[in-house]
């Protein structure tokens, strides 16, 4: 265990995703060693990251503006949705440059364990959205026995 603010630094690390002990102890020093400009330019992205980005008003993706690039695209075709749970998700989809429809960020998965339903993720804004837009949908939702198999997208289209 380190001394005073390193040690909160690494504790802090250490709260994000994915970020174990050793991760955040190695981002620590390499904090310590940058160069301020380094460290400082990473505090304005911080700072605008959390100042700027909201979720989009229509399919809750990252975005900077009320709606996201996406659902502001007319190219899009409004009849073909495609489910996921993450806003990683529908990079991952984009980078196929295969799907041409819009999507939907329900924000995760369901884990009881985890204290997370229904009611914790955009599943009423789904229905809603299903109901009031004109979409085309066949569902074909993921397992939910197998994690590979949840963070599978749910493809809704005619």
């Amino acid at each position: 265990m380190y001394e005073g603010i390193i040690q909160e630094l690494i504790d802090e690390l250490g709260r994000l995703p994915g970020i174990g002990p050793k991760s955040a102890q190695r981002i620590a020093f390499h904090i310590v060693q940058s160069e301020r400009v380094d460290v400082n330019r990473l505090v304005e992205v911080l700072r605008l990251v959390k100042e700027r980005v909201k979720f989009c008003t229509q399919c809750f993706n990252v975005a900077e503006e009320d709606e996201c690039k996406i659902c502001r695209d007319p190219r899009r075709d409004p009849s073909v949705l495609c489910v996921v749970e993450e806003s990683k998700d529908v990079v991952a989809i984009e980078k196929t440059r295969e799907f041409r429809g819009k999507y939907h960020v329900l924000g995760g998965a369901i884990s009881p364990i985890d204290g997370i339903g229904p009611e914790q993720l955009k599943i009423r804004e789904l229905l809603t959205r299903l109901a009031d837009e004109r979409i085309m949908r066949s569902s074909s939702p993921p397992t939910p026995t197998l994690r590979v198999k949840r963070r599978q997208p749910i493809w809704l289209a005619p």
